[in-house]
């Protein structure tokens, strides 16, 4: 894979089909991400960090995987990459990276949305078939849409803090433009209806809108992502590993305090630069063997503790 922050989630997805397949001969799968985050002199350079996370795969987990529930972003474009393998520093365009960033969440989002939105449609219709109610006698109103706070929580991956905080609000803004679209509703609070017409590559530098969505999306961010990013702001960019620390982190802190128990949903969105991208959801269930739990998992990872436990050095 050479979209290197993508490498681990690709090794995950296939992990999942092996283990869900008629070919599983019951081992678990082991996924290991790990990379180092370094940057030349200059404004990213406070970004870089190292991590690496290993991921049990295997049937009967506290966390599952649908791969239904899943949307998946390619585009080739040069934002990020190392062309002289001499320099251990990659070649980055940050203001184009940011961008493509950007356009790779909300493709994935949207037609993730979709897709969640169908399933559940195909459900309802099958239980109304199955009490003997009439298919056409649903209310087209009452179809459940999915938007940024249909999931507990959410996992992104993270090159720094802040564009995870103004990536999240944008989901907000892809929210608001599909009512749009949909109802011609445009009374939603904070976003003025001029930018829900604009096209969308017009919307990404506009630092009102930026204000605008880090505002509304402010409760909800700390609410569904502060656990999931804590790590990442304390350890700075993993790359490949990012996404899973993230992960490791909502574990450790939400799962920690007894917060992830069955039912709950996680929205993963994982990006590597180049670019790829996908979005998932995790599903937290109460497995029928005591071997592996969320509690369990939390204890074992001790994640704040740990990084509480590093000795600060002078570089």
């Amino acid at each position: 894979v050479v979209n290197a922050c993508y490498g681990g989630t690709a090794a995950l997805l296939n992990a999942f089909l092996w283990v869900e397949s008629d070919g599983w001969d019951g081992r678990y799968a082991i996924v290991v991400a790990a990379d180092i985050a370094a940057y030349a002199r200059g404004g990213a350079r406070p970004t870089s960090g190292a991590g690496a996370v290993a991921v049990l795969v295997g049937r009967d987990a506290p966390l599952t995987f649908n791969p239904k529930e899943r949307a998946t972003h390619a585009a080739n474009v040069w934002d990020f990459f190392k062309p002289d393998h001499t320099v251990e520093y990659p070649t980055v365009d940050g203001k184009l990276s940011q961008v493509c960033y950007y356009q790779a969440l909300e493709d994935v989002y949207s037609r993730f949305c979709e897709k969640l939105e169908a399933t559940s449609d195909q459900e309802e219709a099958e239980n109304k078939n199955k009490t003997n109610l009439a298919a056409d006698e649903k209310n087209e109103n009452s179809a459940k849409m999915y938007t940024a706070t249909s999931h507990d929580y959410f996992v992104f991956h993270a090159p720094y803090n802040k564009l995870v905080q103004k990536s999240y609000g944008r989901l907000f803004f892809m929210d608001a433009r599909k009512r749009f679209e949909k109802t011609g509703e445009k009374d939603v609070e904070g976003i003025d209806a001029e930018w829900l017409g604009k096209p969308l590559e017009e919307t990404y530098t506009d630092k009102g809108l930026e204000g605008a969505l880090k505002k509304l999306s402010a409760a909800d961010y700390k609410q569904r992502l502060e656990d999931a990013n804590m790590a990442s702001k304390r350890v700075g960019n993993t790359y490949t590993a990012s996404v899973f620390l993230g992960l490791a982190s909502l574990i450790d802190r939400a799962g920690g305090r007894g917060d992830l128990t069955p039912g709950k949903s996680i929205a993963v969105f994982s990006y590597g630069s180049g670019a790829l991208a996908t979005m998932y959801r995790l599903s937290v269930r109460e497995p029928t063997s005591s071997k592996f739990t969320i509690k369990k998992m939390a204890d074992a990872l001790k994640l704040m503790e740990r990084l509480d436990s590093r000795e600060k050095v002078h570089p």
